[in-house]
């Protein structure tokens, strides 16, 4: 029997604490180590929202972030932190957060130590993200902010290639990754091996209602972990933060 149960505790990974609250009745377990999400919307549907609130709530904690932007500058992201109340300057200084600029390259510069010189050149920004990792203390959550640019660099099956030496890394860090990825501009054949390769993936929509737009979100899918699947509405608040509403309360 000791052994047994020593075995199913081998098998059974060890699960990251997820924020309190942050995902509501529709998940309230940890992560499992290793664990790769891909995050699916249209544009403006909150996806960066999503993944600096997720950011902002783990940094707190013993995770450290590794933030891998190709659709903004940095700086700009450093600004949505301290609205969100969190120093990233400090978190910097103190080894729990780090950019890996894939965006600087476009306009010539980047002062950031970690910077993409090219983004048609995925080895070098693996080499740079294995880099970048060594730099944090702890647990790592790493947020790629999105994989759509480097599909206009790349060719589709060379981006699958690229995350699946990316999950490959996330497992071994035993950490929690994030891709965000626009709909509507890549191919079918690109989503479902997407979904095939990540282990879960989030959803995210917006529909006219009353005059106005209301966002949704919703887990489509997420392996071994109990969830439900309904699209929840959510807002994103006056200091950019994403919160779940209860649609009862709507």
């Amino acid at each position: 029997m000791k052994n047994a149960n020593y075995m199913h505790n081998l098998m059974v990974p060890k699960k990251i604490e997820f924020p309190s609250n942050f995902l509501g009745p529709l998940l309230n377990e940890g992560f499992p180590e290793g664990s790769t999400i891909s995050l699916v919307g249209p544009p403006g549907a909150g996806k960066t929202i999503f993944c600096e609130s997720l950011a902002n709530s783990f940094v707190k904690s013993d995770v450290s972030c590794l933030y891998v932007t190709t659709d903004r500058v940095p700086a700009d992201i450093r600004n949505d932190f301290q609205q969100l109340g969190t120093d990233i300057l400090k978190m910097e200084s103190k080894k729990k957060f780090v950019f890996v600029d894939g965006y600087g390259w476009l306009a010539g510069n980047s002062d950031e130590i970690f910077r993409v010189e090219n983004l048609a050149n995925l080895a070098e920004l693996i080499i740079l993200i294995e880099r970048a990792s060594n730099y944090l203390d702890g647990r790592i959550l790493l947020v790629l902010d999105s994989v759509s640019p480097l599909l206009v660099h790349n060719p589709e099956k060379d981006g699958i290639k690229f995350l699946q030496l990316l999950s490959a890394r996330i497992k071994n860090w035993k950490g929690i990754g994030i891709y965000a990825v626009q709909t509507g501009v890549h191919s079918k054949e690109f989503y479902n091996a997407l979904a095939y390769l990540v282990d879960g993936v989030f959803d995210m929509k917006m529909e006219e209602e009353g005059g106005g737009i209301r966002r949704y979100f919703r887990i489509r899918n997420l392996r071994f972990m109990a969830h439900k699947i309904e699209w929840t509405p959510f807002a994103i608040e006056s200091n950019r933060s994403f919160r779940l509403q209860n649609p009862e309360a709507i």
